[in-house]
C-alpha cells in the first residue's frame, strides 16, 4: 500500500470478476447521479448495464469486434476490484468511453487516470485519433476528472426522457484528440 492506496494492477476483466465490477459500477453511477436523476431512473439503468449476466458476456465477447473493447479493471494484489472502465470503436477513429467507475473512496489517487489510460491504448492500438464520452450534466465527479485529461464540452444532449417526452436530465459529449 502506498499513501493510502492498495498496490493494484490494470488489466482486462476475467470471467468470475462480473459481481465485483457490477459492484463497483453501480457504487459509482448511483454516487454520481444522486440529484441529477431520479432513484428510480437511477435503479433502472444500473440494472440495464450493471447485471451480472450482462457483464459476464461482456467480458466473454470482450474484443469480438471493435466497438465493444471489453472491461479493463484495477485490481489490487489481493484480488478484489477496485474499479472498471470500458471502450470501444466506432467509425474506424473515434473512440468512446463507455464507463469508468472506481471504488469512491479510492477518488483522487490515480486509478481512474490508469483506467482511462488503458482504455485510451487500446483505442490508440487500433486506430483511433479521438475520444469521446457521454457524462451527466452537473456530475461533479465525472466532469473535473475529463476535463482535467484534456476532454472539452461538445455538446449537450437528452439523457433521462420520460414517457411523456420531458426531459429530467441531459448529458454532456465530450471529446479530446488521442
Amino acid at each position: 500500500m502506498v499513501d493510502g492506496v492498495p498496490r493494484y494492477e490494470v488489466r482486462l476483466a476475467r470471467a468470475g470478476e462480473e459481481d465485483a465490477i457490477c459492484d463497483v459500477c453501480r457504487e459509482g453511477f448511483t454516487v454520481s447521479s444522486n440529484g441529477l436523476l431520479p432513484t428510480a431512473a437511477v435503479e433502472r439503468r444500473a440494472q440495464q448495464y450493471y447485471n451480472p449476466t450482462r457483464v459476464r458476456h461482456e467480458i466473454a465477447t470482450a474484443g469480438a469486434d471493435l466497438g465493444w473493447q471489453g472491461y479493463v479493471v484495477a485490481v489490487s494484489e489481493a484480488g478484489g476490484v477496485l474499479g472498471a472502465a470500458g471502450g470501444g470503436i466506432t467509425d474506424h477513429t473515434v473512440g468512446n468511453v463507455y464507463v469508468l467507475y472506481l471504488n469512491v473512496a479510492l477518488r483522487g489517487r490515480g486509478i481512474g487516470t490508469a483506467l482511462l489510460d488503458f482504455v485510451t491504448q487500446q483505442q490508440r492500438s487500433e486506430g483511433a485519433t479521438e475520444q469521446w464520452v457521454s457524462v451527466t450534466e452537473g456530475n461533479d465527479l465525472g466532469i473535473p476528472f475529463y476535463l482535467a485529461r484534456g476532454f472539452v464540452v461538445r455538446d449537450r444532449v437528452p439523457f433521462d426522457v420520460a414517457d411523456d417526452g420531458t426531459v429530467g436530465a441531459h448529458s454532456l459529449r465530450m471529446s479530446r484528440p488521442i
